[in-house]
């Protein structure tokens, strides 16, 4: 029986708000209907209110929906807003619209938000500085191939209506911001001074800005790569793992304030508010650390003023909070993986810890190699699903089993010499500065050392998995019963999570372009092959082809370069395709790929190549267009406007 008048209302309370925003955008007055259930009854007044808030949910997360604004298409007036991003050969900037401009030269009031990429030619903006452009701004790219992130819809849910590159011939800068730094931004400035000060420029200094200070725009591709393999890229940004640890460290300084009753527990709990919000805002006020912030916040009311307190209630009302503030976040792998993380702890971890007991003189340290082994796999049984799902890829277990309880523990112990330093490191004196500076640059040596040396050595990912969102179902229904159910039931679902079968992928392949050269990705199989421009780097494989691979069942990739000049053949399921980057006639192939640098002055050779289908990897003027006119079969393609052409 569903009742919000017994143990852990908000865990209720939380799920039918959720279903209410998976079911946005379709028609909830017929929820209404179930509103008489409120008239008598404990079971009748349950199902109303599950009702209610379904309905409410759902009406909500629709009125709070961000409308997208209308894209200049001349030119416009914007002013910075937030950070400025610094990229290799960028600023990215948010820019909020202030007039557009139309075909007629006429002005116009607006409002919009945009995403903006400054050339690096211009000095770096500041928040509040005001610009005229004279560019287009264009929406965000289609998924090129199956199962890419659709960045569109993911800046649709902030209000972000498009993009683009401005050069520094298109920009004037016509209004210097007068909007002053903040205090959480002065204050940030000095910290990274004194890491500045602590660290020689590098590695160590770029992740440890990262880690404790949320600035993460300096780090570089290889170094994300060795987090992401190893699962530890969650230790980069600024989130739980930082906060839940500064968390336990001013509980343990300020704990005696709890005893010094009655003004000692409010005094406690201002204080520890006042310091957890200060780091959220010193670091950027970023999606992860506000998460986690309200998350501990709502733990250390329950800890300080409630004489009892469940665990799973308190955190679901963190989550109903946020998801009141924030309905999209539901669709956010940051949020689902947080409180699925700690969730696990919660549920999992001290039962784990104490299934195994040490004796002896290593008592102490193999205690604690256990309770970190079980943190992480507490943490992981709800996790991991969803970390296949987004990123199609897990920690090998050699390397989960073995290294992740040091990795846990190298960390953390930088993550507290690094606060210790920014706490105390404005006020000591040079000779007492410098000690602890080389014990956090430590700290961050042995932790990379550790790292790069392991992943050298050993396989450290199991790349390109898949599961699907049904998949997904049945392990968490699995789970469940595992947990609660009956003997009977627990041994039918572990021989379902056992036997269970994904269905196999079928032979396909699919063209695309990059930088104006083809890209052409067949995947048979266990086996994928890629023919890809020279200038394809390791970053755009991984963010455009890695999640179909993963998707598709790949276990092995075999990518090779296109040669820089000459014509190339190929046969794929009985079909010729010819990239053709100089007039050649046709010899019989269904498929005609256009490079860019081909000219069209003398087109004759096209009317060969009638028969076929063509793939314009550049799409000509609307001059040239109308020269090839003639020649253009009844099917053809524009590449550079759309996603891939599957074959």
């Amino acid at each position: 029986m569903i009742s919000y008048f017994s143990r852990f209302p908000f865990v209720r309370i939380l799920l039918f708000w959720m279903v209410g925003i998976l079911l946005s955008g379709f028609t909830y007055w017929p929820f209404l209907g179930f509103l008489g259930f409120l008239l008598s009854g404990r079971v009748f007044k349950s199902v109303g209110i599950s009702c209610l808030l379904v309905f409410f949910a759902m009406a909500w997360t629709d009125y709070t929906k961000p409308v997208l604004p209308a894209l200049p298409s001349d030119g416009f007036v914007f002013r910075v807003e937030g950070l400025v991003e610094a990229k290799p050969k960028t600023w990215s900037v948010l820019a909020r619209s202030i007039a557009l401009r139309d075909s007629s030269s006429n002005w116009s009031s607006s409002a919009g938000l945009f995403r903006l990429y400054l050339a690096k030619q211009l000095p770096k903006p500041s928040a509040g500085d005001v610009y005229v452009v004279r560019q287009a701004v264009k929406p965000f790219p289609k998924p090129l191939f199956p199962f890419e992130k659709d960045w569109g819809d993911y800046f649709a849910q902030k209000g972000i209506g498009g993009s683009a590159f401005v050069s520094f011939d298109r920009i004037r800068l016509i209004q210097k911001g007068t909007v002053e730094s903040t205090f959480f931004q002065k204050a940030q400035s000095h910290f990274v001074r004194l890491l500045e000060r602590a660290f020689e420029p590098g590695r160590d200094r770029d992740v440890a800005e990262a880690m404790l200070l949320g600035v993460k725009t300096k780090i570089d591709f290889e170094t994300l790569s060795t987090y992401s393999a190893l699962g530890a890229i969650h230790i980069l940004s600024v989130s739980g793992l930082h906060v839940g640890l500064l968390y336990l460290g001013l509980s343990f300084l300020l704990g005696f304030l709890l005893k010094l009753r009655p003004v000692g527990p409010y005094v406690f709990f201002g204080l520890m508010m006042a310091l957890l919000w200060c780091y959220a805002g010193i670091s950027g006020f970023s999606l992860p650390v506000l998460r986690s912030a309200w998350m501990f916040s709502v733990i250390l009311f329950a800890k300080t003023f409630l004489k009892r307190q469940e665990s799973l209630n308190t955190l679901a009302f963190s989550a109903f909070i946020l998801l009141i503030i924030q309905p999209e976040s539901l669709f956010q792998a940051g949020f689902q993986l947080s409180y699925l993380a700690v969730w696990g702890l919660i549920v999992f971890q001290q039962r784990w810890a104490k299934l195994l007991t040490f004796r002896g003189w290593f008592k102490w340290p193999l205690t604690q190699i256990w309770e970190l082994t079980c943190v992480a796999l507490a943490a992981q049984v709800f996790t991991w699903p969803l970390i296949v799902y987004y990123f199609h890829q897990l920690p090998h277990p050699l390397s989960f089993f073995l290294l992740n309880p040091f990795l846990i523990l190298f960390s953390s112990i930088a993550l507290f010499l690094g606060f210790l330093l920014l706490v105390i490191g404005t006020f000591l004196p040079d000779w007492a500065f410098q000690p602890l500076g080389y014990l956090l640059n430590t700290s961050f040596k042995l932790l990379h050392g550790l790292m790069f040396s392991w992943v050298e050595r050993v396989t450290s990912v199991m790349p390109f998995l898949q599961i699907s969102l049904l998949e997904i179902a049945v392990y968490f229904l699995a789970i469940a019963v595992l947990v609660l159910a009956p003997r009977g039931w627990k041994s039918c679902a572990l021989l379902g999570l056992l036997f269970w079968q994904t269905p196999e992928s079928k032979p396909q392949a699919y063209l695309s372009t990059y930088k104006g050269e083809a890209v052409w990705a067949e995947n048979v199989g266990e086996i994928a092959l890629a023919s890809l421009p020279a200038v394809a780097e390791p970053a755009w494989i991984q963010s455009h082809l890695s999640p179909m691979w993963a998707n598709e069942g790949v276990k092995d990739t075999l990518t090779r370069r296109w040669p820089e000049k000459g014509n190339l053949h190929w046969k794929y399921r009985k079909q010729t395709y010819a990239y053709v980057r100089e007039p050649t006639e046709s010899k019989g192939q269904q498929h005609l790929i256009l490079g860019s640098e081909l000219k069209f002055r003398d087109a004759h050779w096209l009317k060969s190549w009638s028969g076929a289908t063509w793939y314009f990897l550049k799409k000509p003027s609307p001059y040239w267009l109308g020269v090839l006119k003639p020649y253009l079969p009844e099917e053809y393609y524009f590449l550079e406007e759309r996603p891939a052409v599957r074959l």
